[in-house]
C-alpha cells in the first residue's frame, strides 16, 4: 500500500552548486510511507519525473545525505526517477554493519513490488557499503517469488561491504552467503582509497560463483564518494559525474537478461556478526612483517627491514576514521609508559594528500613518526581491511599480537602484555 504524505523542497547546498556549477532548480520531492505485508511503516524519498526508469536506492547516515540528495536531484533531472529509503532508520536500528546483515530482505523486495507498481517502470536497484547485503538479499527472494516480467535491470553497488565479519588482522575477509548466490547484472563504483579496494578480486570471484559477472569501475583519488568529509577535487569530481554514470550503468545493464530464476544458496556455514576487536588478539594471519621503505610526513625517508631486538607497534589510520582519532591519545601515552624501553610506535597513514594530515597535525597531538602510505597499497599488502588496524610485533621479529580495531593502549593489561614480550621473548 503507498500513501502520500506531502512534498518539501530540497536543494543541494550552495557550496556544491558552486563546485559542480549546477543551475537548474532544485526537483521537488514526494515523501511517502511504503506499508509493508507486516505493517511496518517505511517512509521513502520519492524524486518523481518522466521516464521508464527508477532507481531505488538503499542509502544510509553518515554524513551521506547531502551527496545522495543531491545525486538524486540530478538524476531526476535526467527523468532518472528515484526512491531513496534508509532501512536501518526506518527500523529504527543503528546504522551499522550488523543491522545490514540480519534486516529482513522481505522488506527489500515488497520495495521493489510496491515501486513497479506504482509506477510501471523498470527499476535498477542501488546500494553502497553495507546497505549491498539488504540488497542483494531482498533481489535474490524476489527472484524466489517468481516475477512475471523481469522489470528489475540489475544493481548498482557502491564500494560494497560484503563481508560476512570483520575479519581478523591479517585474515583474509569472508562473505556473506548471499554473494555466492547473486546471478544478476552488476555494476560495481568503487573508491580507490577504501581499504576494501584491494579485496575486489576476490568478491568478482566470489560474485561469478553464482553466476554474476559484475563490471567494474576504480574511481581515482576518492576515500568516501558519499562521505562529505571526503572534499578532494578527485572525489568532488566523481559525485559529479555519477548521475551520468549511473544512467550509462542502466544502459548497459539493460542489454542483459536478468535471470528470473535465483541461484542457488551455498550450504556453507560461516559465523556472522562485527568482528570488531576491543582487545588484543593472538595474530592469526601468516606472513612476517613487511620491510617499510616511506616518506615520513616529515619528508625523510624511513627505512625497516629488521624488526628484531625490540617491540614494534605499526599502526595504520586516517584522519576522516573517528576510531582512529579517538585513539591517538592513548597511543601517545603509550608511548610514554614504553620511554625506558626498546619500543617504538610507526603510524602509517592511508592514501591521505600530505596537507591535509599535516593540518590534522596542528590539530591534535601525535607524539610518534607518520608515514605515507599515499597509495594506499603498503596498506593492502598487510591485509589492512578497516581502519584503525594496528599490528605489535615482537624482539624475534615476528607479528604476536593485532586488533582491527581502536582500543586503549594506555590500559594497564595491553601494557602489561606488550612488555611481557620484552621480559619473556618467544624461542624461535
Amino acid at each position: 500500500m503507498l500513501r502520500r504524505l506531502g512534498a518539501t523542497a530540497l536543494a543541494a547546498t550552495l557550496a556544491l552548486f558552486a563546485i559542480f556549477g549546477h543551475s537548474q532548480a532544485a526537483t521537488t520531492v514526494q515523501e511517502y510511507q511504503l506499508t509493508s505485508a507486516d505493517g511496518t511503516i517505511l517512509p521513502v524519498q520519492r524524486y518523481p519525473t518522466a521516464g521508464d526508469t527508477l532507481a531505488l536506492w538503499l542509502t544510509s547516515g553518515f554524513g551521506a545525505e547531502q551527496r545522495t540528495n543531491l545525486i538524486a536531484e540530478q538524476l531526476a533531472a535526467k527523468h532518472i526517477e528515484v526512491w531513496q529509503i534508509d532501512l536501518a532508520d526506518a527500523l529504527f536500528l543503528p546504522n551499522g554493519a550488523e543491522q545490514m546483515r540480519t534486516i529482513n530482505a522481505g522488506y527489500v523486495m515488497e520495495l521493489l513490488q510496491l515501486a513497479h507498481q506504482e509506477t510501471d517502470k523498470k527499476i535498477l536497484a542501488i546500494a553502497g557499503s553495507y546497505n549491498a547485503i539488504p540488497l542483494l538479499r531482498g533481489i535474490r527472494l524476489w527472484q524466489s517469488q517468481t516475477p512475471a516480467t523481469p522489470y528489475l535491470i540489475g544493481a548498482l553497488l557502491l564500494s560494497p561491504n560484503l563481508y560476512a565479519t570483520l575479519p581478523s588482522l591479517g585474515l583474509a575477509p569472508e562473505y556473506v552467503p548471499v554473494v555466492k548466490a547473486t546471478n544478476i547484472p552488476l555494476v560495481i563504483y568503487q573508491d580507490e582509497r577504501r581499504g576494501n579496494r584491494w579485496f575486489l578480486e576476490q568478491l568478482v570471484a566470489a560474485l561469478k560463483v553464482g553466476g554474476s559477472a559484475p563490471i567494474l569501475h576504480v574511481m581515482p583519488g576518492v576515500s568516501g564518494l558519499l562521505f562529505s568529509g571526503d572534499a578532494t577535487p578527485e572525489t568532488l569530481q566523481a559525485v559529479n559525474e555519477m548521475p551520468d554514470n549511473i544512467i550509462a550503468s542502466i544502459d548497459v545493464l539493460a542489454k542483459q537478461n536478468l535471470p528470473l530464476t535465483a541461484a542457488p544458496m551455498p550450504n556453507s556455514y560461516l559465523p556472522m556478526g562485527s568482528g570488531v576487536d576491543d582487545r588484543l588478539k593472538n595474530f592469526r594471519g601468516k606472513f612476517a612483517p613487511h620491510p617499510i621503505d616511506l616518506v615520513q610526513l616529515s619528508g625523510a625517508r624511513y627505512r625497516r627491514t629488521d624488526y628484531r631486538g625490540q617491540v614494534t607497534l605499526v599502526n595504520f589510520w586516517a584522519t576522516w576514521c573517528p576510531p582512529c582519532v579517538q585513539e591517538i591519545p592513548s597511543l601517545n601515552r603509550l608511548k610514554a609508559a614504553m620511554a625506558d624501553l626498546p619500543f617504538e610506535v610507526i603510524s602509517i597513514n592511508y592514501a591521505e594528500q600530505a596537507a591535509s594530515i599535516s593540518e590534522f597535525m596542528h590539530q591534535v597531538q601525535v607524539d610518534f613518526p607518520v608515514l605515507l602510505d599515499t597509495t594506499g597499497e603498503f596498506a593492502a599488502a598487510w591485509k589492512v581491511v578497516a581502519f584503525p588496524s594496528t599490528y605489535v610485533i615482537g624482539p624475534d621479529g615476528d607479528i604476536h599480537y593485532g586488533v582491527n580495531a581502536a582500543i586503549h593502549w594506555d590500559d594497564p593489561e595491553v601494557i602489561n602484555k606488550i612488555k611481557a614480550l620484552l621480559q619473556n621473548p618467544p624461542l624461535k
